[in-house]
């Protein structure tokens, strides 16, 4: 139809008619059914994955010093605590486009409260080097980086519990920021590399640089609103982390922070406060092909804060070592573990120091469920703090499942 169309207007004319709008809607409509073409065979290129883990604890006897009674009766209150709680819940997505080397991973925290714990892109535009962008884990101790469902214990040191939060803006002292909980994790920018790994030995080196705050809690005044209101240009966490494997089954890490913030208000009213942190650490694992491992670590840090007109100051440290033993061909593992912590406010000399013997045993039914039971003794120091009686025997139920759901 369309040439006579033509032919029958250009009669009248005595010329044919052009139409360069005919040309350009043609040369959009290739150019939009090459671009849909060219999506549809990238969105076949994407892979796509599912993650979820799961814990729940059973606490078969927790003791709790503490001297409470019952009003009118006089009872004495219990002294011991038993009962079932959610310890640990993610799920995850993971994007990726492997002719690309582009990834995005969206993992989502649902204990205590529902929000989001990892959210971070990430790029390898080689095979020594990968760069992210996005909220994730910032550098500290392997066990810290090590994922909950994939630890030996069923509980970290506690100074592994304290460190991404001390590292951070969560503070020992009574403040507006003492329940800021990091989750190990901040907003920011990081690269990660590894060079040799060749015959077991290697270098893997982690870089990170971020608003210094924790997990969900942003950097923004008057245009972006969030947890921070004011910060200089530069001042943020730094955090960098080498492990360097001398051979296949013993590796050697070293940890740094630096997280500095000066005269910044919380909010558009204040207050005004200055974080001045550092820690460092160094840890050392090995193993065995028949699955024995041990591994130890030291660890310190410092805080010199500012809130208002009080300045605190408070330094802590810990070290422990552990050691796994599996039981040939049964699913069984024995572990024993000892980790201390010290911690001093305001560098009086008056230091509190907890010891904790951790022994467990781990089973593993199928490779989706793992049974962990830890027995805890806690012993704790200090001037003028008697060591209250809080040993715990706890047993830990751990399922977990991924799977690739691109098809």
């Amino acid at each position: 139809m369309t040439p006579h169309l033509t032919s029958v207007k250009a009669s009248k004319r005595g010329h044919p008619r052009r139409r360069p709008w005919a040309a350009l809607l043609l040369a959009v409509l290739l150019f939009h059914g090459s671009a849909w073409a060219q999506q549809t065979e990238n969105r076949q290129g994407v892979s796509v994955g599912f993650e979820a883990t799961a814990s729940f604890w059973w606490t078969i006897h927790e003791k709790v010093q503490n001297g409470l009674f019952q009003a009118g009766s006089g009872d004495r209150a219990d002294d011991h605590a038993s009962g079932f709680a959610f310890r640990h819940g993610r799920i995850g997505f993971l994007l990726g486009v492997p002719q690309k080397d582009l990834e995005l991973r969206l993992r989502i925290r649902l204990e205590e409260r529902t929000d989001i714990v990892d959210f971070y892109g990430s790029w390898s535009p080689s095979d020594y080097i990968q760069l992210f962008v996005g909220q994730m884990k910032i550098p500290s101790t392997h066990e810290v980086l090590t994922p909950y469902d994939e630890l030996d214990f069923a509980s970290r040191t506690t100074f592994g519990r304290r460190v991404g939060d001390y590292s951070l803006t969560r503070t020992p002292y009574i403040s507006s920021l003492m329940a800021a909980k990091s989750h190990n994790r901040d907003l920011g920018f990081a690269v990660k590399g590894s060079w040799g790994n060749i015959g077991g030995r290697g270098l893997n080196w982690f870089f990170f640089a971020g608003n210094g705050l924790g997990a969900n809690r942003y950097i923004g005044g008057d245009e972006n609103e969030e947890f921070l209101f004011t910060n200089s240009l530069g001042e943020l966490y730094y955090g960098t982390r080498i492990e360097v494997t001398a051979h296949k089954l013993v590796t050697a890490g070293l940890h740094a922070s630096h997280n500095r913030h000066e005269d910044v208000a919380l909010g558009e009213r204040g207050p005004v406060f200055d974080v001045k942190r550092k820690v460092w650490t160094a840890d050392l694992r090995a193993g065995s092909p028949d699955g024995k491992r041990v591994y130890a670590f030291y660890g310190r840090g410092d805080m010199d804060d500012f809130f208002d007109s009080l300045r605190y100051r408070f330094d802590y440290s810990g070290w422990g070592a552990q050691a796994v033993y599996p039981v040939r061909e049964s699913g069984l593992a024995l572990l024993l573990r000892f980790d201390r912590f010290t911690s001093e406010s305001g560098r009086d000399g008056n230091e509190t120091v907890q010891g904790n013997w951790t022994g467990g045993v781990n089973y593993a039914p199928m490779s989706n469920m793992r049974v962990q039971v830890n027995y805890i003794v806690k012993q704790t120091s200090n001037e003028f703090v008697v060591d209250f009686d809080d040993d715990v025997l706890f047993v830990n139920f751990q399922f977990f499942f991924d799977t690739d759901i691109s098809h």
